[in-house]
């Protein structure tokens, strides 16, 4: 696979903002853009493959094509025909649904428009007023034979929703923070910057760089270390132990000194944070006279921390862009803004509930297909869901060089 373009924007879930295509590269015959998405967008599960509409674009199949904010009053539904998902969504304090929210349903709707062939729609739920009206909603929609579940609602009308036994609802799709998956059917979807450290990680224990220090702001939870360590030990490195760095360069500087006992045994620093701070942390360790250490950064580090001369070298594991920029032109043209990780993010969601519906009949929405060993390739790379919960997906590989992303590795072509 090859990248064509690594733009400045990123969300911390380490899927880039899609860059925006010029006209010329933007036309393209149908033919070709709806073979390759029935490629990538596959439902891999034994013959499960992708789906694909009959239409570019979400003009015939969606009733209320968000070019103007509907009206509060307005329930609306992406599609006519088929398998309901239902979209459980809440709306701004102005009655419509913004940002986020408005990107989830966006990016449902484009998904719907190329990949539904009539076989699903979706309806979108308000969920504003909280768990309680949440799961009326959630009842409804078991009545009216909704297949699945996509949440975009705050974590605890979520966890509300994931705690209904699993057999009084759809399969749960949770597109926002985590949330403990209680009774089963539940999957958090979303990718975060501690996926993109244990990449990362891993990959600096392959090429022998295993004793690993990490730095983390000081509000990084206990339950992200412990998950972070682990794997880092899953993956056959050492964990040496965490630092925690306050947002002042001098903070950060210090908690380098005060980890220097670690730091002289560990030959790989792994440094999180969404903040410029990072690179403090780094010509601290450097200035330390630790040069032979390899450094790990993250998805969430701001892209003009690639520039300093103190990252240079430094390896990030994030998902690679190619997929998005493939949907990014018509999301574009549709709601006439980029496309975010977000709306990527409700456009897989859709594509899993078009394949699996496509070529196992709504009866084929259960969790034996949903967690396909074999999993999934979307616009946001390649990934499977969990019967724990989880997803995993793989990342492409990358290395700061000029003040640049260049690909290490591309992401494997299966699981």
């Amino acid at each position: 696979m090859t990248v064509q373009s690594i733009e400045p924007v990123q969300g911390s879930h380490g899927l880039r903002l899609a860059r925006q295509v010029s006209p010329s590269e933007g036309i393209r015959p149908l033919k070709r853009i709806k073979s390759v998405l029935a490629i990538s967008i596959v439902v891999a599960c034994g013959a499960l493959t992708g789906c694909q509409s009959a239409v570019d674009g979400v003009a015939k199949n969606v009733k209320t094509n968000d070019i103007k904010a509907p009206s509060s009053e307005v329930q609306e539904s992406f599609g006519e025909t088929g398998a309901e998902i239902t979209l459980l969504l809440p709306k701004g304090a102005t009655g419509i649904y913004e940002g986020a929210a408005r990107d989830v349903r966006d990016g449902a709707g484009l998904g719907v428009g190329e990949l539904g062939g009539n076989q699903v729609f979706v309806k979108v739920v308000d969920v504003t007023s909280g768990g309680p009206a949440a799961a009326t909603a959630v009842s409804a929609a078991k009545a009216r034979g909704s297949v699945l579940l996509v949440s975009y609602a705050s974590p605890v009308v979520t966890a509300a929703i994931a705690a209904i036994p699993a057999d009084q609802r759809p399969p749960l799709l949770n597109l926002g923070a985590p949330v403990p998956p209680t009774s089963g059917n539940v999957y958090n979807f979303v990718s975060d910057e501690i996926d993109s450290a244990i990449e990362g990680a891993r990959a600096a224990a392959a090429s022998g760089h295993k004793k690993v220090l990490v730095f983390a702001q000081s509000d990084f939870p206990a339950a992200s270390e412990e998950r972070l360590a682990s794997a880092i030990r899953a993956g056959g490195g050492i964990y040496l132990g965490l630092a925690r760095y306050d947002l002042t360069d001098a903070a950060a500087s210090d908690a380098v000194k005060k980890a220097s006992v670690n730091l002289q045994n560990a030959d790989a620093v792994l440094v999180l944070g969404k903040t410029v701070i990072t690179t403090t942390i780094a010509g601290a360790v450097k200035a330390s006279g630790k040069t032979n250490v390899a450094f790990v950064g993250t998805s969430a580090w701001p892209p003009q921390t690639y520039i300093d001369p103190s990252v240079a070298g430094a390896v990030i594991a994030m998902v690679e862009p190619e997929g998005a920029t493939m949907i990014a032109e018509r999301y574009q043209r549709h709601y006439k803004r980029t496309l975010s990780t977000d709306a990527a993010y409700g456009y897989d969601a859709v594509a899993v509930a078009s394949g699996i519906v496509r070529t196992k009949g709504p009866e084929g929405m259960n969790a034996q297909n949903l967690t396909s060993k074999v999993g999934f390739r979307g616009v946001t790379g390649l990934f499977r869901l969990t019967p724990g919960g989880t997803v995993e997906r793989k990342m492409s590989l990358y290395s700061l060089s000029g003040g640049k992303l260049s690909l290490l590795g591309a992401t494997p072509a299966s699981f």
